[in-house]
């Protein structure tokens, strides 16, 4: 990280910011357009292992992964599926 790209990949100090916590400004959006054809998800999809993260935010993987945090290095075999898996169970918004 540098002062030019302070948010350059999940490798951020906080796990607070906009960026990480866009999982659930998504869904605000979704209720917003209350639109019950219409399911918004976001995820990030980490480089970084989760025990690097787990040492720099003090939560562990399973929390991450409630963030929709997926760990496309460690669980390269079932990032994919996970992500897919928790879209089509998403339920639909209501009105």
């Amino acid at each position: 990280m540098d002062a030019d790209h302070p948010e350059t990949g999940v490798l951020i100090p906080c796990r607070n910011t906009p960026k990480i916590q866009f999982f659930q400004t998504i869904k605000d959006i979704e209720r917003r357009l209350n639109e019950p054809s219409v399911t918004l998800s976001s995820f990030i999809v980490s480089n970084t292992p989760s025990h690097v993260m787990r040492l720099l935010w003090a939560v562990d993987k399973p929390a991450m992964e409630a963030r929709n945090i997926l760990f496309q290095e460690e669980d390269k075999e079932t990032y994919i599926g996970k992500m897919m898996q928790r879209i089509a169970s998403t339920p639909m918004a209501s009105t």
